[in-house]
């Protein structure tokens, strides 16, 4: 038969292993990093606004190219557009481009990153 003194001795040696695990864990998963806090930071939204001229010359199925970005316009409110001035405002997200190595399949899509105006604001500007 085991000792009573062992059997406490045992029970008093669990509770602080599990207190010391526990500790741990806490100061671990509620922690912040450098890398973690740099992350938070960079996801700022940024939000472009321009003037230029809307020329379906340079309309895509994404949109129309204004001012190196790429504007959600749809067909018949750029029919309206074409040749006028407009401002355009709007938040900017970006499009990674594709890497295409030598030896992989070729993919589809653009192979530099992209700047799309999603859902934007255009007012037609008087010249």
């Amino acid at each position: 038969m085991v000792c009573p003194s062992l059997t406490s001795l045992i029970q008093h040696v669990m509770r602080y292993i599990l207190a010391t695990l526990f500790i741990i864990f806490h100061l671990v998963s509620f922690s912040q990093t450098k890398d973690t806090l740099k992350k938070q930071s960079s996801k700022k939204l940024e939000v472009a606004t321009f003037i230029a001229r809307l020329d379906m010359a340079n309309a895509t199925k994404d949109g129309i190219y204004l001012n190196g970005y790429v504007v959600n316009i749809g067909y018949e409110q750029a029919k309206r557009l074409n040749g006028k001035k407009i401002r355009v405002t709007g938040k900017v997200t970006i499009e990674k481009g594709l890497k295409n190595l030598p030896n992989d399949p070729i993919q589809q899509g653009r192979e530099k990153d992209t700047k799309h105006i999603g859902s934007p604001k255009i007012e037609i500007v008087k010249n």
